[in-house]
């Protein structure tokens, strides 16, 4: 048995499951945002002054959210902090899931794991305060679309919680010392005490 408590081995494999399916909804809310920002109709067949007073309306939607910066005339940026966190929880993920695998290296592993984790759970948290932002106004929706924002949000939701298991568990998981001999003598081998002779 890896670790030397079953449960926490379990948290660990549950985590990293949970993350998985995580990280697919959050990429796929992103995308569905990302392409419908690449081709907008709201843009299509306005004069320009039509465009000049709907770039500012545009424009104060993302500035409300404090995390998302418009980009009215460039769309492939308009989703970038949400593409950053998406790709940083794939670094995250690809550094602790192998473990799942190989739990030897979890102690290894845990302090850099729970300092990325932990960075990128605070990037997670404002990434879920800007969204519900954008599912609360009526414009966003619209632009969007309800449900694109809501498969963002769920898998914010998700990716938020993986997090949380995964610092629990790696930080409740403990491997059981191969053999180790205490100050009295006593040998321990696999998580057994023996009197030495």
């Amino acid at each position: 048995m890896p670790g030397d408590s079953q449960p926490i081995f379990y948290g660990v494999v549950a985590s990293q499951l949970v993350t998985l399916v995580a990280y697919v909804v959050v990429t796929v809310g992103v995308g569905l945002l990302q392409v419908r920002a690449n081709d907008l109709p709201l843009w299509r067949g306005q004069s320009a002054d039509q465009r000049a007073a709907t770039v500012p309306v545009y424009n104060d939607v993302f500035f409300k959210t404090q995390y998302i910066i418009p980009y009215p005339d460039d769309a492939a940026y308009q989703f970038q902090y949400q593409w950053w966190i998406v790709e940083f929880e794939l670094f995250v993920f690809l550094l602790t899931a192998p473990c799942v695998l190989f739990p030897r290296f979890i102690e290894r592993v845990r302090p850099m794991a729970l300092t990325f984790l932990a960075a990128a759970l605070v990037l997670v948290m404002d990434n879920i305060n800007s969204v519900i932002f954008l599912r609360r106004s009526e414009l966003a929706k619209a632009v969007f679309g309800e449900q694109r924002i809501e498969i963002t949000l769920a898998g914010l939701l998700l990716v938020a919680i993986a997090n949380f298991m995964t610092i629990i568990s790696y930080g409740l998981y403990k491997e059981i010392p191969a053999e180790r001999e205490a100050k009295d003598g006593t040998v321990w081998t696999a998580g057994v005490s023996q009197m030495s002779l």
